[in-house]
């Protein structure tokens, strides 16, 4: 989905957008409905509060896509930064967690 404005030219980047944000907000609901008892209830209640997250940031995307698919350049733009600082937010975590968290 970052990479949606560089398929503007084969008119591919709506519906790459539509797609991205579709995928993740299904991932998003299947992790809300299926949580494994095995791993604790406190990391239950943090992955439903993560989902819950992704959910809350990508569903407008999701609209805002869906909008963008009738010729919206401002529904596109706005969906892809929101989008886009979702994807930064995450990477920033993953990058700390890997390098920066000790135990």
């Amino acid at each position: 989905m970052i990479v949606a404005p560089s398929l503007r030219r084969f008119q591919l980047s709506s519906p790459a957008l539509v797609a991205g944000a579709c995928t993740v907000v299904a991932v998003a609901i299947v992790g809300l409905a299926h949580q494994d008892p095995r791993i604790g209830q406190a990391a239950i209640e943090s992955n439903r509060r993560q989902y819950l997250y992704v959910l809350a940031c990508e569903f407008p995307v999701l609209v805002l896509a869906l909008i963008s698919l009738r010729n919206s350049k401002w529904g596109f733009w706005l969906g892809w930064t929101i989008n886009l600082a979702l994807a930064s937010y995450l990477a920033v975590i993953v990058v700390w967690l890997e390098f920066f968290w000790h135990w």
